[in-house]
């Protein structure tokens, strides 16, 4: 978390309205995602967008008028989520 990389991506999920702990916390579960389907092409400011968008994708509740949302609810005992 010391690298100007990383404190830069951290500045920035700050500025999009994220605490600084919160921010380190789906920093660190994003970040390897992100990093192997982007690499660092991406400057600090779209990495931490990039970080928040799919923070938002996962945390959205299922609405069912929505057409671009998918029930799969009656799946979760299938699926085994590995944070």
């Amino acid at each position: 978390m010391d690298q100007p990389y990383i404190r830069d991506i951290l500045k920035n999920l700050q500025n999009l309205g994220y605490e600084f702990d919160k921010a380190k916390e789906i920093l660190i579960r994003f970040y390897r995602i992100i990093k192997r389907t982007n690499g660092f092409s991406l400057n600090a400011r779209d990495f931490a967008i990039l970080v928040h968008e799919l923070n938002e994708a996962i945390n959205r509740k299922y609405d069912p008028t929505d057409p671009n949302q998918i029930f799969i609810g009656h799946l979760r005992g299938v699926i085994q989520r590995k944070d």
